[in-house]
């Protein structure tokens, strides 16, 4: 993309052509003036020697014409140039929301007690909308939620902030998904009355016994994959700050060793849908690949792979929506 600076110099063209071009001009106005002098005097029958005033309106419009075009000139490159100042500034100010923002997104430890861990996240654009956050609570339990804000850009950044904190600030008040879920709802839909609001799934992981407690708060289902099958996560209610007064039920999963699960946002669902894989198809073709003892980062990377090829002649770089997967696996290491 051009900078304005480079469209005024795209439009001026080379020194060259821009002589060639007033020399021409220059011409034109000449052979247009005089027989337009001519016209006229013909037109009034008058003496040339009487109308000499003629040649002295023709000369004084050329002069004003030409003051206008180059005032006008001028007055343009000057909006160009605040305008290129306004984009620097701006550009900046991206710049800086989208490094707060990528502040904001935790380092999922690869390892916790019972759990091994890996999540990614491919914005749109500078400033995106997925939001995902992990914290270890002191019962060894792990509470994680993964988000996508209705709308994208600054505005969605601003949320972003806010649910950070609402989650942290909830999450210490007791581990049960649908109580989170509930309150952060609330203080959404009081700040901003529904608009935004979050899709989202709010877990909780426990190692003894091995079980997930969860609510998908109108999120795209989460998947667990098993020897006996896939089980959906689904259950909850309504996007987080949506509706007012909005309630929530946690679904509990009992979990066994070796169990994968996966978390995404609808940019991966939507890539997916796109291609020849489903999100249950590319998560078995993973498992397949690696293993259920293998790295969830390799199966979340491949799941990133099958979304960017399933966007197909749309291209990865022109996909409008951001692409988050969160995957666990049950079990400790391999060794």
């Amino acid at each position: 993309m051009k900078t304005p600076l480079e469209l005024v110099d795209a439009v001026a063209g080379t020194p060259w052509r821009s002589a060639v071009a007033s020399v021409t001009a220059g011409v034109v106005a000449f052979l247009l003036g005089t027989t337009v002098e001519t016209a006229v005097i013909r037109a009034v029958h008058g003496n040339r020697s009487k109308l000499e005033w003629i040649s002295d309106a023709v000369v004084t419009v050329g002069v004003v014409g030409l003051t206008y075009l180059g005032l006008h000139l001028k007055a343009s490159r000057m909006r160009l140039l605040v305008l290129e100042r306004e984009q620097i500034v701006l550009d900046e100010q991206l710049r800086l929301a989208a490094e707060i923002q990528r502040s904001l997104l935790p380092d999922v430890p690869p390892v916790t007690q019972g759990f091994r861990w890996a999540v990614s996240m491919v914005p749109a654009g500078r400033i995106g909308g997925d939001f995902y956050d992990f914290v270890e609570l002191t019962s060894g339990s792990a509470l994680a939620i993964l988000a996508d804000i209705s709308g994208k850009g600054i505005p969605a950044a601003l949320i972003l902030s806010s649910l950070r904190t609402l989650f942290r600030t909830f999450a210490q008040d007791g581990p049960d998904p649908a109580a989170v879920a509930t309150h952060i709802s609330a203080a959404l839909y009081e700040g901003h009355k529904g608009v935004p609001y979050a899709t989202a799934i709010v877990a909780r992981f426990d190692d003894a016994p091995p079980r997930l407690a969860y609510v998908n708060a109108g999120h795209p289902s989460g998947h667990l994959l098993r020897g006996s099958g896939a089980v959906l996560l689904e259950s909850g209610g309504p996007p987080l700050g949506l509706l007012p007064g909005a309630r929530y039920e946690a679904a509990q999963v009992e979990l066994d060793r070796e169990d994968v699960g996966v978390l995404v946002t609808d940019g991966i669902t939507e890539a997916l849908e796109s291609g020849p894989l489903t999100l249950d198809e590319a998560l078995r073709e993973a498992l397949e690949r690696y293993g259920a003892t293998g790295s969830p980062r390799e199966i979340c990377e491949s799941l990133l792979r099958a979304a960017a090829e399933g966007l197909g002649p749309v291209g990865a770089e022109d996909w409008q929506d951001d692409r988050t997967v969160l995957v666990f696996a049950v079990g400790p290491q391999p060794e």
